[in-house]
């Protein structure tokens, strides 16, 4: 039964990925949905970056710690620099040195 549903998902994952590449998608989206989904890459990864930031292990809300630092001194990094490698280099770095 776990086979099934193995073959079953992967099949619906390819058939999803594989319309945004294939000819079925040839219509476009309207204007206000497209000025709409311009904003979700940036609300995810924002949502991404909050929880990893803001929780700890058990799920709970931290409002310091050493993540938190980090995070803040690549967000000054990130301002100043406009370096994607380098706000990623020096917030990794003030982890693992206050970590």
């Amino acid at each position: 039964m776990i086979w099934i549903v193995m073959i079953l998902t992967g099949f619906a994952n390819f058939a999803v990925r594989f319309s945004m590449f294939s000819v079925i998608r040839a219509s476009t989206l309207p204007d206000w949905a497209e000025r709409y989904l311009r904003y979700v890459p940036t609300a995810v990864l924002s949502a991404i970056i909050a929880a990893a930031l803001f929780l700890d292990e058990a799920g709970e809300i931290q409002m310091w710690n050493t993540t938190v630092l980090a995070g803040v001194i690549a967000a000054i990094i990130a301002i100043f620099t406009r370096s994607v490698i380098f706000t990623i280099i020096t917030g990794l770095g003030v982890l693992w040195i206050i970590g």
